[in-house]
């Protein structure tokens, strides 16, 4: 039975696997296959791109050159500059543009006066054209113009087209005749915008065959609208007299990007699309999204947190040209001049496949990406996914059926069984499992009791083992306590005895030799002046006496220095400093904060056997030139640092058993609750720091 129940799970495993496999296969093949159609689609548009702007550069070259043209351009400009009154001619011819009607013309009678000008139905009174001040021929030559300019301009598809003076700038005629008609692109109000950029840039060629875009920049004239200029020389001789502007329809790059809308059509589906970008990372021609669903595309812009003023100049302009921000990783390999295909998220924040290369047309930086939404394209292969999972679950849902069936058959005696093991390892050792048959859950059964059969004996013998080693602890926990007792004991007396020898010897001994040193200074003085050596011999005595009495004195200090109980921890530290210091040669440096330590007898004594002790070993094994020490309180411990500048205690020596120095200060430190830390580097000395509680709990007894 679990036999049958692992090669069902190890089938559907199998099925499992294989079914992601064949999904990851599909999914990359489709990947292959999209970006292939992206790139073929991307190619195809680069080439109608840059064949149009080819297109464009021939057809003004070749309108630049054609004599008809020429002849134009520089009649114009000489009836242009032979104008008294500009602003009255202009106004006219804005006028009859703004009334979508053509200059309508009379007769001009000898002398050059043009009268009767009627602008469909408007009547120009008292204006009276006379002399030069409005030139009859200017506007006979404005309306040939038209006729040899307006069927080209619809016919190919430009916005405007412009003839600018090349020496003065003025635009001397212009078919739309919007607010740049006569004004000069050299000063007047527009020199700053893309067409006086290619204006210059043409008036100063020399070659017939010069011909210059200019990106699309809004364009004040035509209503703000995005506005794109090539310019080419109208040449008379070796010079330019003039320059030809096509202003460029940003419908026509639309019509080649989108293929009057029939994206579909394209092989783009439901999501796809191309489009351009120049370098400040803005379209250049409108986004798919935009046209077709303009109310969605606004909120995307706005969910995404674009500014209020560019969501509404969108939707004044009608465009998304120069105004949707395209900044995306795609964008910027492309224009770091890489051709690639990559999964991106574009300016939507969509993951989408994207195919990007640079478009090569002189003067413009642009790039061209053909994208489609990863969704999309992949959507074959995310209903094989669901296919596979729907399948994986009913393939799963069988195994867990046929799983149950079968572990029906099984699950009451591993239910025994687990019982059984869940009652011994509660404590029950005495529990064992009932072996009801020979096969796996039988041979498991008889495992289990002889497991708990070996667990049981050695868990006893476990059990003896940990008694007699806590009664052991116990025992040495106890021999320990006694022996910190003992040698706290044993401290206190030795600290008694010394406190009392030495004030025995002061009574004693120090009354006894300062008496006779007062009896010995009277005999002297009893004694006859002229006996000399008599009085040198008292002499000597009496220093003997003297450093006898001094003697006593160190022994008593030594003992139990009298300052400890007199003046305080703080005085004796001091004292003993100084002491150590004019008998070893060692410099010492003493600093103790506050002056006054609050210790009682019993933890004062202690710290100055520590310190006492420390000094000794100081002198004896550090080899040092200079001590510094440290005594200070903060809270409710005293801490006390010693540190030399000797050759460094190692390691070894600190655990040393022989060391019974460093054993008695660990053992005086711990009686009151108290530490110390020993720390040494060969060469960089030693420190001892001691920390001791002022109050510390009782101990136990």
């Amino acid at each position: 039975a679990v036999g049958r129940a692992h090669r069902a799970a190890l089938r559907s495993v199998s099925v499992l696997i294989t079914g992601w496999q064949a999904y990851e296969s599909a999914r990359s093949a489709l990947e292959e296959v999209t970006f292939q159609r992206l790139t073929a689609i991307r190619e195809s548009k680069r080439r109608q791109i840059e064949y149009y702007f080819e297109q464009v550069r021939s057809d003004a070259i070749n309108r630049s050159g054609d004599p008809e043209v020429v002849a134009m351009a520089k009649s114009l400009i000489r009836r242009f500059s032979s104008l008294r009154d500009r602003d009255a001619m202009r106004a006219l011819l804005l006028g009859s543009a703004a009334q979508h009607a053509p200059v309508p013309l009379t007769s001009a009678p000898a002398g050059n006066t043009l009268s009767g000008n009627t602008l469909s139905g408007n009547t120009l009174s008292g204006n009276t054209l006379s002399g030069n001040t409005l030139s009859g021929n200017y506007l006979r030559d404005i309306a040939s113009a038209d006729t040899l300019f307006l069927p080209y301009m619809r016919q190919r598809g430009y916005y405007d087209i412009f003839i600018v003076d090349a020496l003065s700038g003025d635009i001397v005629y212009t078919v739309k005749r919007e607010a740049d008609f006569a004004t000069s692109l050299r000063s007047g109000p527009y020199h700053r915008t893309n067409i006086a950029e290619v204006f210059r840039s043409a008036a100063s060629a020399r070659d017939r065959s010069f011909a210059r875009f200019v990106d699309f920049q809004p364009y004040a004239p035509s209503a703000d609208a995005p506005a794109s200029f090539v310019a080419s020389p109208v040449m008379d001789g070796s010079r330019a007299v003039a320059v030809l502007i096509f202003q460029m329809s940003i419908d026509d790059i639309n019509a080649v990007m989108t293929e009057y809308g029939n994206w579909e059509r394209e092989g783009l589906g439901e999501s796809g699309e191309t489009y351009i970008v120049g370098t400040d990372y803005r379209m250049r021609n409108d986004s798919r999204f935009f046209i077709e669903q303009p109310e969605e595309y606004t909120s995307m812009l706005r969910g995404l947190g674009t500014p209020d003023s560019v969501v509404r100049a969108i939707v004044t302009h009608h465009t998304s040209v120069l105004l949707q921000d395209v900044r995306t990783e795609a964008t910027e390999a492309a224009l770091r001049g890489q051709t690639d295909t990559r999964i991106v998220r574009d300016y939507r924040g969509m993951r989408v496949l994207s195919s990007f290369a640079p478009l090569h047309i002189a003067g413009l930086r642009w790039v061209l990406l053909s994208e489609i939404d990863e969704k999309e394209a992949f959507r074959s292969v995310y209903e094989l996914r669901e296919q596979l999972i729907l399948s994986g679950l009913l393939i799963l849902l069988l195994a867990v059926s046929l799983g149950f069936l079968i572990s029906q058959t099984i699950a009451r005696p591993i239910r025994t069984l687990t019982d059984a093991a869940e009652q011994f390892g509660r404590g029950a050792l005495d529990r064992r499992a009932v072996v009801r048959s020979q096969d796996e859950i039988g041979i498991l059964a008889e495992t289990f009791n002889t497991m708990a059969d070996k667990i049981r004996f050695h868990t006893s013998r476990l059990e003896d083992e940990i008694g007699e080693r806590r009664r052991a602890e116990e025992r040495l926990q106890r021999s320990q306590e006694q022996f910190r007792n003992l040698s706290r004991h044993l401290q206190s007396v030795r600290e008694e005895e010394r406190k009392g020898v030495a004030r025995e010897i002061h009574d004693e001994l120090g009354q006894r030799l300062t008496s006779l040193k007062l009896h010995l200074a009277l005999l002297q003085e009893d004694v006859p002046s002229r006996n000399g050596g008599t009085h040198q011999r008292f002499s000597a005595m009496l220093d003997d006496i003297d450093e006898t009495i001094q003697s006593v004195k160190r022994i008593i200090s030594q003992l139990r220095p009298g300052l400890l109980d007199d003046l305080g921890l703080s005085a004796a530290i001091e004292w003993q400093t100084e002491e150590f210091q004019r008998h070893s040669g060692i410099r010492c440096t003493l600093s103790i904060s506050p002056p006054e330590l609050s210790l009682d007898a019993d933890r004062a004594t202690a710290v100055f056997r520590i310190f006492q002790e420390t000094l000794t070993n100081v002198a004896r094994h550090a080899g040092a030139d200079a001590v510094r020490i440290e005594l200070c309180e903060d809270a409710d411990t005293v801490h006390l640092t010693i540190r030399d500048d000797g050759r460094g205690i190692r390691p070894e020596e600190i655990e040393h058993p022989a060391s019974f120095g460093l054993v008695g200060i660990r053992e005086r430190a711990q009686y009151f609750d108290g530490d110390v830390t020993i720390t040494g580097e060969p060469g960089g000395g030693t420190t001892v720091s001691v920390h001791i509680p002022t109050a510390a709990q009782e101990r136990r007894q």
